[in-house]
């Protein structure tokens, strides 16, 4: 982005890789006042590894598809989870999560982006109520 593009997969590849040098999203987590309260069962879903699963799946893609994610369809998928032991699902959800931060991205980028963005967090203004959540 710094480079005056937009956020493309290599810009989500870099902040999942900062995330995991803090733990993970489990780590992360630990860190924020009152989330060691949540039930065992919800901490233990936010561990696991999974920056490292979004990364490999990010590591898969050709440089092409990391700057254009339009391109990849049903066959680029298959070979996408094949090259990082994944399942097209997960391919799938990695693409929809990175809309998801690429919309938030550009939000940011206005005039007072990331005032307006706090402001639509708080309201609700995602879907479903709240930030985009890795899953």
């Amino acid at each position: 982005m710094k480079k005056g593009k937009g956020f493309d997969l290599e810009d989500f590849r870099d902040q999942l890789q900062e995330v995991e040098k803090m733990g993970g999203f489990g780590g992360l987590m630990e860190k924020i006042p009152g989330m060691s309260s949540l039930p065992q069962a919800a901490r233990a879903q936010m561990g696991g590894g999974e920056t490292a699963r979004l990364i490999a799946m990010i590591n898969a893609m050709t440089p092409g598809e990391r700057a254009f994610p339009a391109v990849i369809k049903g066959s680029r998928k298959r070979r996408i989870a094949a090259g990082s032991g994944t399942q097209v699902q997960e391919v799938n959800r990695l693409l929809k999560q990175f809309t998801q931060m690429q919309k938030m991205m550009k939000k940011m980028k206005g005039k007072g982006g990331m005032s307006k963005l706090m402001a639509q967090m708080k309201g609700g203004g995602f879907p479903g109520g709240g930030p985009p959540i890795l899953q």
